[in-house]
């Protein structure tokens, strides 16, 4: 026993001295193997599929599990149905570790919640019927918190889950309130036609009385008057060769690099640690797409785009990976390369032509070059697949701008202003509001 809790000490200090987001991985997986049972920490076993994680935490986590596994402190093994399953080999290590124990004191409220709700999010994901999301649940707003906090412990199938959840309530929300609009968009309408009756009746009353030469003596009350007659003019404004003024090419948008979101640090002077990392996660498995796509982030980080565009096609031989199609046609973005850039995205979306990052993306890249209505048309199709998605809607108020369509621009920004609160993105929120007052 003392041997087993030596050896979990010894692998978590070493993974915590490779990187610190090694603290909340272990904490992550080694809570999942837990069940409580009369106040006593007992094995629980997990399917493999319930620790899959959205990228780049997976391939940490999957370290986790390799190492603790050849430490002899977790066993991988198939139930009855052949399905893999990973448990700890016993229960006296999960009492008799001191840092486990403290976890699950910690996280004990977490613990309960993730047991309801990972069956649930399975449930979902199988029957892909809304009837099971959390939408009307009292959990989902804690939940939403611990989406975006630095304690985020979902795994991949919770995160989409939670999402969606969310997601349906604000259509329930939205949809209520597209009911009292209505009802007060005809309030307004009747009271226009009212006034507008009102004022045909002045008007016509008016040319009565100028017809008559005793209403030149009667004092009039003053009419309302009449509404004016507005004739559409449309001037073109030429430069002294006579060729049409064309706005200039747009700078490019700096926005957060998609599919990096992770516990990784974005300082440049950190990033050699992240590579090395990768590099010893490589030296063991040569053929791990996700250990070249996070060393090209590394790499990315540095602004050392070569060596970027060099790992993901690496990571792309191997298999054809959408985070590394992406993620390369960022960089080659980075290095003024367009067309490879698109040509990227393309191939992205014919892997997942619902990739709401690889649109935006391309349409970044389509509005460098000034080719406005295709970036429009990517913007809104990344907004038809997810429209809590803050970026889409400040791209394309950035956009709308460009082309001197000031209120598309403001209604853009203000809706990229309202997510980005929602989600804690202050300074992506202020960024969005400072664009506002510009327009004003």
């Amino acid at each position: 026993m003392s041997s087993l809790v030596q050896k979990a000490d010894s692998e978590y200090t070493t993974l915590v001295r490779q990187h610190q987001s090694y603290e909340r991985i272990v904490c992550n997986v080694m809570l999942r193997m837990v069940a409580v049972d009369d106040g006593k920490l007992r094995r629980r076993q997990v399917p493999l599929s319930e620790l899959d994680y959205p990228e780049p935490a997976n391939i940490q986590v999957q370290e986790v599990i390799q190492r603790f596994g050849a430490a002899g402190l977790l066993a991988i093994s198939k139930d009855g149905e052949g399905k893999a399953y990973v448990e700890a080999t016993d229960d006296a290590l999960l009492n008799k570790w001191c840092q486990l124990v403290e976890w699950k004191q910690k996280h004990e409220e977490s613990l309960i919640l993730q047991r309801r709700l990972t069956p649930a999010a399975m449930k979902w994901k199988k029957e892909q019927k809304a009837k099971y999301l959390w939408n009307g649940d009292r959990s989902l707003n804690l939940l939403k918190q611990i989406l975006h906090s630095d304690d985020n412990w979902l795994n991949q199938v919770e995160t989409e889950f939670v999402h969606q959840s969310i997601l349906q309530r604000r259509k329930n929300l939205a949809l209520r309130g597209s009911f009292a609009f209505g009802f007060g968009l005809l309030a307004i309408f009747t009271f226009v036609a009212y006034k507008e009756s009102l004022i045909a009746q002045n008007c016509n009353s008016e040319t009565s009385q100028s017809s008559n030469p005793l209403s030149l003596f009667t004092p009039l009350i003053s009419p309302t008057p009449c509404p004016p007659a507005f004739v559409s003019t449309t001037t073109t404004v030429n430069t002294a060769q006579n060729q049409p003024i064309q706005p200039p090419l747009p700078q490019t948008i700096i926005i957060e690099d998609f599919y990096t979101r992770g516990n990784e640090k974005t300082n440049k002077s950190e990033q050699q640690k992240v590579i090395q990392t990768y590099n010893r996660v490589i030296s063991k498995n040569p053929r791990d797409i996700n250990a070249y796509i996070n060393r090209g982030i590394g790499y990315y980080r540095q602004d050392q785009y070569d060596q970027a565009i060099t790992n993901y096609t690496q990571a792309l031989n191997i298999n054809q990976n959408i985070h590394a199609y992406i993620n390369r046609g960022i960089a080659y973005h980075r290095q003024g390369k367009y067309e490879l850039a698109i040509a990227d995205y393309n191939k992205a979306l014919s892997i997942n032509n619902n990739s709401v990052d690889a649109y935006i993306n391309r349409g970044i890249t389509y509005r460098r070059q000034g080719k406005y209505k295709l970036a429009i048309a990517d913007f809104n199709k990344a907004i038809s697949i997810d429209n809590n998605n803050g970026d889409a809607y400040y791209a394309l108020g950035l956009t709308y701008t460009q082309l001197g369509n000031q209120q598309a621009a403001i209604t853009s920004y203000r809706l990229a202003a309202h997510l980005y609160q929602q989600k804690g993105k202050i300074s992506y929120q202020n960024n969005a509001l400072t664009r506002i007052k510009a327009l004003q």
